[in-house]
């Protein structure tokens, strides 16, 4: 057995059984890559630059403008990615930011289902920001399933939950509320700030998108605003990143 996959039967590169990657060991190697830095430096560096030089004009070598992306951010993205055993993540200024970047999801007329027990910034965003933009809120106890299956309607797109609650910390059946979202072909969105990928991970229960505000229990340290959303899907990927960039 030795050199062999004992999953596969395969050796690999070193001659040694590959080892499953732990939760800290990817929250401390993930995306830190010395090779990828002139100076080989161990510790990712804090680019502080926002314009890159270009190979000649609109031919950037790979970053051309901060808000486009930039090194330090996109190696948090990838550790990030890492830590919720995800393909993607993208950061932004703030959860709520993150979360109202999601409304450029949707079309005027298009209807959200949420939770009615959440963060206050989150609830006061979707009734105050959310609707005059146009779009349908529905407030439901997503811990009664049938009342969540009730409330879904030919323009719903996705529902919106937090578990545990904040603050009251209700549970919510992430799988269970996965099979009623796939059910009708909606998107459900898991506010995950309170457990982080530690403890719980949404898009493995079904959820489509994992969404956080960094500045808590992610950074832990009072001292950075940010938000992140994390996904699986290329084509939500893609449409998240443009509007990353486009906002």
């Amino acid at each position: 057995m030795n050199g062999i996959n004992s999953v596969n039967g395969n050796a690999d590169n070193d001659g040694y059984l590959p080892l499953p990657q732990g939760f800290a060991t990817a929250a401390i190697h993930a995306a830190h890559e010395p090779e990828k830095w002139e100076h080989m430096s161990v510790v990712p560096p804090i680019v502080m630059s926002t314009t890159f030089k270009q190979h000649s004009p609109a031919v950037p070598k790979i970053y051309e403008y901060g808000r486009s992306g930039n090194p330090s951010r996109n190696t948090l993205e990838e550790c990030l990615a890492a830590v919720e055993g995800a393909k993607y993540a993208m950061c932004f200024a703030s959860g709520l930011g993150a979360t109202s970047t999601l409304f450029g999801l949707f079309n005027s007329g298009d209807h959200i289902i949420c939770g009615d027990d959440l963060y206050g910034g989150i609830s006061r965003l979707f009734r105050i920001v959310g609707k005059p933009l146009g779009l349908e809120i529905t407030f439901v106890n997503a811990t009664n399933l049938e009342e969540v299956e009730k409330d879904v309607k030919p323009n719903t797109k996705m529902i919106w939950i937090e578990t545990p609650t904040n603050p009251t910390l209700k549970v919510i059946d992430i799988a269970a509320v996965s099979k009623i979202a796939k059910k009708h072909k909606i998107l459900l969105a898991v506010d995950n700030t309170f457990l982080t990928p530690y403890f719980q991970r949404p898009l493995e229960l079904g959820a489509d998108l994992s969404v956080y505000s960094l500045t808590k229990y992610m950074n832990g340290h009072s001292d950075i605003v940010m938000g992140a959303i994390v996904v699986n899907d290329e084509a939500l990927h893609n449409k998240i990143r443009f509007l990353q960039n486009g906002m």
